[in-house]
């Protein structure tokens, strides 16, 4: 490009002069030689275009993309999205058209800066709808070059920070907008620096009152805890250094406005916020990730519950770091984040961090990727909207990630509540669906059922004929479509299985009494029927199996009234009711005593759940009886159990890095499944894990315990029960 004879005023103006001096000085850390000699023509021709514009602050108009373009240094982008930064405004505002500007650059600059341009000239009835056009034009945009909605962030960014410029009623829009638009869309992308800096712009111009007092008591609090802070700062990196890492500690303190959402949502006094300060760790390598994750716990007990694995399970939007509250000197809690180089680099830049726009192989960059299907997620919604406004109003709610967007194998969008799991999404594509679905693929990997879904997932569901409905999904669905399919599903299954078995209950009755079923005379169940006021015999059969009637007092109802005389007036029967695992929902196993096949079991009658199987040894069971002992049912294991059941562990360990995972790894290969793992962490480096899985019987339980009992970090295993706890 040969070098073009403008000429500007403005360019001799101090505050330009000052402005382009620190845009040279980010861009001199990573531009060739000719990339900054593009840059500084673009800074010309720029200036030239507007020549005779003011900003509201004074200072001549070409400030602005300057500024914009230096913030967009700050994430290191390319020479082109640099050029599009000092000319984002050109096409909108001065004489220049898009012809123009590909002439002198190129087209790809010439498409970000007309994509970037805020408004066309289309006419608006009123302000919020040229505002709602204009966002869904900068999704159509996003949609096909991310990199458009990362110089509109830098151009909002330097928007907020001169926003002191504008009238007390276009603070409060632009802020708002920012609020609800702008920091959630640069949070989704992971450009955390610029989210965190409009939100505490649009915060302290919306509600400077109560900026004020998170600024000023977080400072009154950084003054009394910063030696404090400073001393773990030092204990970490010393440590760290003495075990051979390379390693950077750094201090770092939450944001006004994060603060201020930590208070409203947890509805705490700023004092009790455990993250207020923390202390920031960036290795050189992964493992070092985990290993420093020790040191520091050995220095530090961690906090039950505050310890989270985004290495393992990053964020929607790519970032990856482990997140542990431990506790220091004079009981001050505080958060350690923990990453490599790499990932401290995304956190800042988000999507930006991997120069995608440079590399021909950007569509397979996974952050890049996930961005691009929550973006064409929208844009497929946004046709289905009845205008630009309704659509930007319930977008505001999505972003607030109130809803997630999940597509199906052929790349149709499912419309979800957020914390939906694979199991709403299988019945929001058809009830039938749901009700046989047997396993699934999320993103071309194996899931569970119950995994919770992210927008831009991509879902497949796998169905079998013989499968039915769980009620234990009852407990995993958010969306009323599959909670209403569950429960009907469930209830046609339990009336089958209760009829079964209220005749198997009838059965056993009647046998005690040296009578069957086959020799039931019609009148004696009509007579019957009447008294109970019930329609059919079916019914009175399933009243046995739900705990409304005993089987035992009806079975001497319906014997002849001979042979009822001749009974004993208070002997009571003890049939023995066989429970062979395919009584379905019909039987419950409860939380308290988890009875296994091979146990010692007895049943009790229970109005409001059925027939529930306690161990006989069980305390609840106990307790139970003595209120009702006509409701004891005497039971007993068939010799051909069939299904699983679930059962708790108890593991003590010797609490070292990747054990919890070693022991899952054990389960597994016993072909045992984990239910759900809870961590307790004790004092002097020993954890206990409690372990609740599903199993077919009491032997195999046996065999899993010896199992874990070999591994070299356990202590101890033991069965337990959660007695008391209904």
């Amino acid at each position: 490009m040969t070098v073009l004879s403008y000429t500007s005023k403005t360019m001799s103006h101090k505050a330009v002069q000052e402005a382009f001096k620190k845009l040279k000085e980010k861009t001199n850390l990573y531009l060739k030689p000719e990339e900054k000699a593009k840059l500084r023509e673009a800074v010309h021709f720029g200036a030239f275009a507007h020549e005779k514009q003011i900003r509201k602050s004074g200072e001549p108009y070409i400030t602005h993309p300057i500024t914009v373009a230096t913030i967009l240094a700050e994430l290191r982008v390319d020479i082109d999205t640099l050029i599009a930064g000092v000319l984002h405004d050109t096409i909108e505002d001065t004489g220049f058209e898009y012809a123009d500007i590909a002439k002198h650059f190129n087209v790809d600059v010439a498409n970000l800066v007309e994509a970037v341009t805020k408004l066309d000239k289309l006419k608006f009835r009123n302000l919020k709808e040229a505002q709602a056009e204009t966002f869904v034009k900068m999704l159509f945009a996003m949609a096909d070059d991310i990199r458009v909605i990362i110089i509109k962030l830098s151009d909002r960014l330097h928007n907020m920070r001169t926003i002191k410029a504008m009238s007390a009623s276009g603070q409060r829009r632009i802020s708002r907008e920012t609020l609800d638009v702008y920091a959630p869309i640069a949070e989704r992308i992971g450009l955390k620096a610029i989210q965190h800096e409009l939100e505490d712009h649009a915060f302290k111009a919306l509600h400077p009152n109560q900026y004020k007092h998170i600024y000023d008591a977080s400072r009154k609090i950084a003054g009394n805890r910063q030696k404090a802070v400073e001393k773990i700062r030092k204990n970490i990196e010393k440590a760290l250094l003495e075990s051979g890492m390379l390693v950077d500690v750094t201090g770092r303190q939450k944001t006004p406005y994060s603060t201020y959402k930590k208070i409203k949502t947890k509805q705490v006094d700023i004092e009790e916020v455990h993250d207020l300060f923390g202390v920031r760790i960036v290795v050189k390598e992964l493992n070092q990730c985990y290993l420093a994750l020790g040191i520091i716990h050995n220095l530090y007990p961690p906090n039950e519950n505050g310890f989270k694995d985004y290495i393992a399970v990053p964020k929607q939007n790519g970032y990856q770091s482990l997140h542990s509250v431990v506790t220091g000197p004079y009981g001050m809690k505080l958060e350690v984040q923990i990453r490599t180089e790499e990932m401290d680099q995304l956190s800042e830049a988000g999507v930006a961090a991997h120069w995608m726009y440079k590399h021909k192989d950007a569509q397979q960059i996974p952050s890049l990727t996930k961005a691009r299907s929550w973006l064409n997620s929208l844009l497929k919604i946004q046709k289905d909207s009845g205008s630009s406004l309704e659509f930007y109003e319930n977008l505001k709610g999505d972003l607030g990630t109130d809803e997630i967007y999940v597509f199906t194998p052929k790349g149709d969008i499912v419309q979800l509540p957020s914390k939906s799991c694979v199991l709403d999404f299988a019945f929001a594509i058809h009830s039938a669906v749901g009700a046989h679905a047997e396993s699934a693929v999320v993103n071309g990997d194996p899931a569970t059922l119950s995994q919770v879904l992210d927008t831009g997932d991509a879902v497949s569901i796998k169905t079998a004929k013989g499968l039915t409905v769980n009620a234990e999904w009852l407990r995993v669905v958010v969306t009323s479509k599959a909670r209403t399919a569950i429960r009907k599903e469930l209830k046609d299954i339990k009336d089958e299985d209760a009829l079964i078995l209220g005749h198997r209950m009838l059965d056993r009755a009647l046998d005690t009494f040296g009578y069957s079923f086959e020799k039931l005379d019609p009148r004696a169940i009509k007579r019957v029927l009447k008294h109970y006021q019930l329609n059919s015999m079916d019914d009175l059969l399933k009243s046995f199996a739900f705990g409304q009637l005993l089987p035992s007092i009806a079975a001497r109802k319906l014997m002849p009234l001979m042979k009822q005389r001749k009974l004993d007036k208070d002997y009571q029967p003890k049939e023995s009711l066989t429970i062979d695992g395919t009584e379905g929902s019909i039987v419950n196993y409860p939380n308290c005593c988890l009875p296994l096949p091979g146990d010692e079991i007895t049943g009790y009658l229970s109005p409001a759940k059925g027939v529930v199987i306690h161990r006989s040894g069980c305390i609840n069971l106990a307790e139970t009886l003595k209120g009702a002992p006509e409701r004891k049912v005497y039971c007993s294991w068939s010799v051909n159990t069939s299904g699983n059941f679930k059962t708790s562990l108890q593991v003590d360990v010797i609490n070292r890095t990747g054990v919890l995972a070693n022991l899952a790894s054990v389960i597994a290969e016993e072909d045992v499944n984990i239910v759900t793992i809870d961590q307790t962490d004790r004092d002097s480096g020993f954890s206990q894990l409690l372990f609740t899985v599903e199993v077919s019987s009491k032997r195999d339980v046996i065999g899993l315990m010896d199992q874990l009992h070999g591994h070299p970090e356990v202590v101890k295993v033991k069965r337990v029960y959660h007695e008391k706890n209904h």
